[in-house]
């Protein structure tokens, strides 16, 4: 068979659909790719269409882009993820033959918690799409919350999307001269940057060996991000570093006990939590969809004031514990994130094993 494999942004597609496309063509079947502004030299097909940005015109166009590709390439599987590629999806449903398609959620983002006006109207226009979309296509969800949130009653959960996790010889023991934190993302507000920095500023009131890396920067198209000025501010911070975008994280993992993750962003489930499980860390999150279920006796989930419950559960934390919740991430990466447990279910759901 022939799968198509959209997504909404070249860095995606490489990080997290490609590990997957691979092991779909271990059983022989042929898989192509498209998003929107992929790399000049590379075999992925180009479709035109912003992630940040609604247009009708473009949108138009990449539906007509994408008929067009599966039709010259005889596809038979088209696979996307997020929304954008979800709504290509399902308006390509309407034209040509009939194919088997199966669109992901991977996270509901900011209209999902945000109360504004603007962000309930867009809540209230992806309810309905996905309602809409739930006739014509298999929904795949990353954590069980967003299908009871939309009302979708046929779809099925895979939770997030697969990774290979940290290799053996990065788990060896550390020195334990400092307690690093880590946070992981865009400097956004709603990704909980501010929580992080009044965690750190807290536990270094009371002990020097805490210390923040923060590995993400700012996104200058977003409303939600920290101004540049302010990112120069935290460069001067005592007890925390800057590192901007890293490409391979590696490093930074092995680096980091402890992942703070205070977003209210809906995600399906986090991939840097999931990267962090992977590497032993210990994991300091707030009771949100696809959260949760990345946190048993390694870590903990806040209930009401992140900053609060955050600084008391990590001033606890001894050498010994810290240890203990290595070695327990690691087991729950094990057992329900990795590739070798979320691909073969993935797989079994596009060809209806």
């Amino acid at each position: 068979m022939k799968i198509i494999i959209i997504e909404n942004g070249y860095r995606d597609l490489v990080n997290s659909r490609f590990s997957l496309g691979n092991y779909i063509a271990k059983d022989g079947h042929s898989v192509i790719y498209a998003c929107p502004n992929p790399e000049k030299n590379s075999d992925v097909f180009s479709l035109n269409v912003s992630r940040n940005k609604f247009s009708f015109f473009l949108l138009f166009n990449s539906i007509v882009r994408l008929i067009k590709i599966e039709k010259k390439n005889k596809v038979d599987v088209v696979l996307s993820f997020r929304l954008t590629s979800n709504l290509l999806n399902y308006f390509s449903s309407f034209f040509g033959e009939k194919r088997r398609r199966i669109a992901v959620i991977t996270g509901l983002g900011i209209a999902f918690v945000s109360k504004s006006e603007k962000n309930k109207f867009f809540k209230g226009i992806i309810k309905i799409f996905y309602r809409l979309a739930e006739k014509r296509l298999i929904i795949i969800a990353q954590n069980p919350d967003d299908l009871i949130d939309l009302g979708i009653n046929k779809g099925h959960v895979v939770l997030g999307s697969g990774i290979s996790g940290a290799k053996l010889q990065t788990l060896l023991a550390k020195d334990s001269q400092t307690i690093n934190l880590l946070f992981v993302g865009r400097l956004l507000k709603s990704k909980g940057i501010f929580s992080a920095l009044d965690v750190i500023k807290k536990l270094r009131l009371r002990n020097k060996k805490f210390k923040l890396i923060i590995a993400g920067d700012i996104d200058p198209n977003n409303s939600d991000s920290i101004s540049n000025d302010y990112l120069e501010e935290l460069k001067t911070l005592e007890g925390v570093e800057c590192l901007g975008y890293v490409e391979n994280m590696s490093d930074v993992y092995f680096r980091s006990d402890i992942l703070l993750f205070p977003s209210d962003y809906r995600e399906g489930v986090p991939r840097s939590i999931i990267e962090s499980l992977s590497y032993g860390l210990t994991i300091v999150t707030k009771d949100m969809p696809g959260c949760k279920e990345t946190v048993l006796n390694n870590g903990i989930i806040t209930k009401n004031n992140f900053t609060k419950e955050a600084v008391n559960y990590i001033e606890t934390l001894t050498d010994i514990k810290i240890t203990s919740n290595k070695q327990e991430s690691i087991s729950l990466f094990n057992t329900k994130f990795s590739e070798r447990v979320i691909f073969p279910k993935y797989s079994k759901i596009i060809f209806d094993k």
